[in-house]
């Protein structure tokens, strides 16, 4: 089975946890300003940096999707 992000939803996760972490880490206003610069100068969707972290998420999906084909088959059936 090969399940892969497109850019939009891995930005709309980006953009969710980071979300999350300016509202619930208790950072400081101008930490939080400066995540939310990052964020929308930085990490657009067509930004290098975007299509970095695409790149990993996929990658890293991929492996753990594999990981777990790999384990369930050394699994005995009577357990």
């Amino acid at each position: 089975m090969k399940v892969e992000f497109e850019i939009e939803e891995t930005r709309e996760l980006f953009v969710f946890l980071c979300d999350r972490l300016i509202e619930d880490a208790g950072l400081a206003t101008a930490d939080r300003a400066t995540l939310r610069k990052w964020r929308n100068d930085s990490m657009r969707p067509g930004s290098s940096g975007m299509r970095d972290l695409h790149e990993k998420m996929n990658a890293d999906l991929a492996r753990t999707l594999e990981n777990k084909k790999r384990s369930s088959v050394r699994k005995p059936d009577w357990r």
